[in-house]
């Protein structure tokens, strides 16, 4: 560590910068619906930078259900070709097995991304009690940072429990 006097500049040079990794590692959370769509162009556009990589989770209930599995492999390929093609990150594709919500978390502690970004179908707030919400389950139990996309709002679920809508 380097000590200053108060009328010393400092300056950084080549040789003072911190040596970074180039990417982050960023889970997007996708379905078929509109609203996971919307979620994941967001994070294309705005917080996705070139040499990030890109995870895109894709929950089934079930694995068995070739009609399924095959709808997701379409859905994955078209996402990653978009990724490619709109923000020049590396994009991995996991289609996993299980409730989304709990899936998703699974996901984010291998991974262990800066982020996890998902889009909420913007239900109230009885109906998300009741019908149960993954948005709402992964703020509660994933490790990584949850980005939900609300329609309309964009809101970054804080670790303190609060929301900051942008």
């Amino acid at each position: 560590m380097q000590t200053l006097n108060e009328e010393e500049e400092y300056s950084w040079s080549q040789k003072d910068s911190i040596v970074r990794r180039t990417g982050r590692d960023i889970l997007i959370a996708v379905d078929h619906g509109p609203k996971s769509k919307h979620a994941f162009d967001w994070a294309l556009q705005h917080f996705c930078c070139a040499g990030d990589i890109v995870h895109l989770v894709h929950a089934v209930s079930s694995l068995k259900n070739s009609i399924v599995y095959q709808a997701s492999q379409t859905l994955m390929e078209k996402l990653t070709l978009q990724a490619l093609k709109v923000s020049k990150v590396k994009v991995e594709t996991r289609i996993v097995e299980g409730d989304a919500g709990k899936a998703i978390c699974r996901e984010a502690e291998k991974v262990k991304p800066i982020a996890v970004v998902m889009g909420t179908r913007g239900r109230s707030l009885m109906q998300s009690v009741l019908q149960g919400s993954v948005s709402e389950y992964c703020f509660h139990n994933c490790k990584a940072a949850p980005v939900v996309i609300v329609p309309g709002i964009v809101a970054f679920l804080v670790a303190d429990g609060g929301c900051e809508a942008v």
